[in-house]
């Protein structure tokens, strides 16, 4: 997940449907467990604006 440099990390709504949304995309079944880790922000850039990057996956 991408956010604007120094906003607050994703809310867990939000991280929540990221991941259902990859699991419908990469035509999985909805997610067995609610659990999740989420590493970062790392700062890079994209097409000149500055983020955070998020890393989200399932456990």
């Amino acid at each position: 997940m991408r956010i604007p440099r120094g906003a607050p990390a994703p809310a867990d709504e939000s991280i929540r449907a990221a991941i259902q949304a990859d699991r419908r995309r990469l035509g999985l079944g909805p997610a067995n467990g609610d659990q999740y880790r989420l590493a970062g922000p790392y700062r890079i850039e994209v097409g000149g604006k500055a983020l955070d990057e998020y890393v989200a996956w399932e456990v």
